[in-house]
């Protein structure tokens, strides 16, 4: 179930999130549950005769069930009504699935609920349930959601962050709007919405190899350690010879 997901999140992370048998219009991304609102969940497709609607959250490769919203249902009925708990804790990161066999699991995009307790703080991709984007869809764009290209990644004039993000080798937008690496772009003012994968992070330089001086060779020539090696391969080279 939860690879099915992965994968599906992967190339469809602005979109409602299926398996081959059911399509879920509703919830989807922007969808905001209040506690004790009566929701509806809506969905496409009858590969099986019944199905369960179920709640589940966190990060797109461990799914957890929270609750089965509706249970044995006549798939072509098409959707599910339900009452929001007030006990559910607030959260970015809920999803619904519908489905008998995990095979056959349609899956809707992150959306939020409110209820119990205050929504935790926005980070990551806010489309995206709130976590960071994956490898395969790197940037998360000025509008939250994950993806890969010019309009997820790459400045819209120039060097000017402007409506999209920034790149993964300039990838901090400052607060004058300009995309670079340095301390200034990455530090006080850094709009990280704009920023690639949402943060403000200076990418750390791999450190250079250093040649030593004459005075260093000498030094490491004459350490304990070169001189033992030395020493030994001498006596080796004399006990070949005899």
């Amino acid at each position: 179930m939860r690879s099915t997901f992965l994968s599906l999140l992967l190339f469809f992370s602005s979109a409602s999130f299926s398996a081959a048998s059911y399509l879920i219009s509703s919830p989807g991304t922007g969808t905001v549950w209040n506690a004790n609102d009566k929701v509806e969940v809506d969905w496409q497709g009858t590969d099986e005769p019944k199905v369960k609607v179920r709640l589940v959250y966190g990060s797109a490769a461990n799914l957890q069930q929270y609750a089965v919203l509706c249970d044995g249902i006549d798939s072509s009925v098409g959707k599910c009504s339900y009452t929001v708990d007030s006990n559910i804790p607030s959260g970015r990161d809920y999803a619904v699935t519908v489905g008998e066999d995990p095979n056959n699991y349609g899956y809707s995009s992150f959306f939020t609920i409110k209820a119990k307790g205050d929504l935790p703080p926005a980070t990551g991709c806010p489309n995206f349930g709130g976590q960071n984007c994956p490898e395969s869809l790197p940037c998360c764009s000025a509008s939250g959601y994950c993806g890969v290209g010019n309009d997820y990644c790459a400045p819209s004039n120039g060097n000017k962050c402007g409506n999209s993000v920034c790149d993964a080798s300039n990838p901090c937008c400052s607060k004058y709007n300009f995309c670079g690496a340095t301390p200034d772009h990455c530090g006080i003012g850094c709009q990280a919405g704009k920023s690639f994968n949402g943060k403000c992070l200076t990418p750390q330089a791999s450190p250079k190899p250093k040649k030593c001086d004459a005075g260093q060779r000498a030094e490491l020539d004459a350490s304990p350690e070169r001189v033992l090696v030395a020493s030994v391969a001498r006596k080796m080279d004399l006990i070949m010879r005899q």
